[in-house]
């Protein structure tokens, strides 16, 4: 640790404690999700299993509840459920990252942790930092307990990127294949001008990790957003899949609802050998609010995994986020089991969450339920919903969730749609208003309600819809026939 990281180190153990000795009555603090201790958070990064260890690195701005200079804070756990916060493990204390430690990813290999991220830097001047003015390093250190890095090591400037990128590359994920490991970082390519530019993902190999070389390029036919960011390629159930997070697509209704979109491609040809990569038919991850930044890793049994983070960039004039009040703003999603089936990724809470089920606080075997009936009250503020053999009217509007004052979830006409209604579905949701997708059929809901957040399953996960909300009181009421199962849930046990 170089003097620079000491004297943030004691800045950030500082601000932390300061948070602490308030003591404040925060309301919105979540039980079961991964927060920042103070100040800002945003994507997840380097996750990994790591001798018997869940490591969960995540950006972290803890000067600045609005964001600010980029660190990696650092959660470990062996289950998912009890936590221990290591404070900040990379810092922007070097030439190549010294305006931030932005996002990336960890390989093991030898039981040795590798972390690739992007380095950055800002140069002084008359600069637009898009064509001038900055720096994307791909940066290197390695760990062998994941708690102590080695010094660090640049491993690619600008000029060792393909001469049409403009300054913005970032966010690599490394992996191996047969002998060779392989490298994805998002870029914004240079276009006819800076209103067409192109997002893309370019594709690195390497027979060191260390020495890399442009060998693909991954693009669509025609421009699909000016920058795709967080890119992870991986192998699921036999097929080739890319996530990505393309900016500057133009937002549909029912389609690509949110400003900067999280998604994914299909990949049907042969990255590893051939030049230009041409997918389509980008399918977006979640459709609720906030998910954005998503990093896939492999769980103690192999099982892929994929954490978000629970904002959207840029949103800051349309979402009033009420923890600012509070010193502090985001967080991870729930980590989620991925499997591919009919085409499409399907997504459900890890099997370990179930065992935050407390105690089962209603069942309901297959009756009509009304919106009447309260099944949760203000004492319970997390909790998990279950809800199958759903009986569907199409000429009836049958099916409607109130969850809590002025949030309501239904299904009508083949959508299934999640919305803030009235003036106090304005409060609760901090500026939004409504997300919905086209669903052929609805069979079953999965609900994971923490004090400030909210994750519903559907169809064993075949749609996600993810969203902050600040109710005035904690309430559930549905209407319908079917099948209801509602577990109290506990919260992470946290070792500050």
């Amino acid at each position: 640790m170089n003097l620079v990281s000491k004297i943030f180190k004691e800045a950030i153990i500082q601000k932390e404690n300061e948070y602490l000795k308030k003591n404040i009555k925060d309301k919105w603090r979540l039980n079961f999700h991964i927060m920042p201790p103070v100040g800002w958070l945003n994507d997840p990064n380097g996750l990994s299993y790591f001798k018997g260890i869940y490591n969960i690195f995540f950006q972290y701005s803890p000067f600045e509840t609005e964001g600010g200079l980029k660190f990696w804070g650092h959660y470990q756990t062996k289950d998912l459920i009890n936590y221990k916060y290591v404070g900040v493990s990379i810092y922007p204390d070097e030439k190549y990252d010294c305006h931030g430690v932005y996002s990336g990813s960890a390989f093991i290999e030898d039981d040795k942790l590798y972390i690739y991220y992007t380095g950055n830097v800002k140069l002084l001047g008359k600069h637009d930092y898009i064509e001038s003015g900055r720096e994307a390093n791909t940066m290197l250190t390695v760990s062998e307990d994941g708690i102590n890095f080695s010094e660090k090591e640049c491993l690619m400037k600008m000029k060792d990127y393909p001469k049409d990128i403009t300054n913005h590359i970032r966010d690599p994920k490394v992996f191996k294949y047969d002998d060779i490991y392989y490298m994805v970082q998002g870029a914004r390519k240079y276009g006819i001008d800076r209103n067409n530019d192109i997002g893309e993902v370019l594709v690195f190999s390497s027979k060191d990790k260390r020495k890399w070389t442009h060998t693909s390029t991954i693009h669509t036919k025609d421009i699909f957003g000016y920058m795709w960011e967080c890119p992870d390629l991986f192998n699921l159930d036999g097929q080739d899949i890319l996530i990505t997070c393309p900016q500057g697509v133009k937002q549909v209704e029912s389609i690509y609802e949110n400003i900067y979109l999280s998604g994914y491609f299909l990949i049907n040809d042969d990255y590893k050998n051939k030049e230009s990569i041409e997918v389509n038919n980008f399918t977006v991850l979640d459709r609720g609010f906030d998910f954005y930044a998503p990093q896939t890793f492999l769980d103690e049994n192999g099982n892929r995994v994929i954490i978000g983070w629970m904002s959207v960039p840029d949103t800051e004039d349309i979402h009033k986020n009420l923890t600012v009040d509070y010193g502090w703003q985001h967080c991870l999603t729930i980590p989620r089991e991925l499997s591919f089936k009919n085409g499409k990724l399907y997504q459900k809470p890890h099997r370990n969450l179930e065992k935050l089920r407390e105690k089962k606080i209603f069942e309901n075997k297959y009756s009509n339920n009304t919106l009447s009936d309260n099944l949760i009250y203000n004492d319970i503020n997390s909790y998990e919903v279950i809800i199958d053999n759903i009986k569907i009217d199409n000429n009836i509007n049958n099916f409607e969730i109130l969850i809590s004052k002025g949030l309501c979830a239904k299904y009508k006409d083949n959508k299934f749609i999640l919305e803030f209604v009235g003036d106090t579905g304005k409060t609760i949701g901090g500026g939004r208003n409504k997300r919905s997708a086209h669903l052929e059929e609805l069979k079953n809901i999965r609900i994971m309600a923490d004090t400030s957040s909210l994750e519903i399953f559907i169809n064993d996960g075949e749609l996600a819809f993810t969203t902050r909300y600040y109710p005035l009181e904690y309430s559930f009421k549905i209407l319908g026939e079917m099948n209801i199962t509602i577990y109290k849930l506990s919260s992470f046990k946290f070792n500050p």
